[in-house]
């Protein structure tokens, strides 16, 4: 790539990724499978120390278990906030 591409495309991901924000409202439309595991190839090529891709993912399509994680999730953010986190 020339420079001045790595650059309209460095601003480009800048652009898109600052956009980004934790939201715990999700959309109710689903995701095609082909999408989903696009998506998990994509992370799994994610560089680490010593190479070894240590990744483990769970594709969850029940909307009941979808809902006892997050209600499991909320809590143990709770308990880390509440009782672990440092103040600052």
């Amino acid at each position: 790539m020339s420079e001045p591409e790595m650059r309209a495309r460095a601003q480009a991901f800048f652009e898109t990724m600052r956009t980004r924000r934790t939201v715990r409202d999700f959309s109710p439309r689903p995701v095609p499978r082909d999408i989903i595991e696009t998506a998990l190839r994509t992370a799994g090529t994610a560089p680490n120390r010593a190479n070894l891709q240590p990744w483990h993912f769970a594709v969850i399509g029940n909307p009941a278990v979808k809902q006892r994680i997050r209600v499991a999730a909320e809590a143990e953010e709770r308990e880390f906030y509440e009782h672990k986190a440092p103040p600052a």
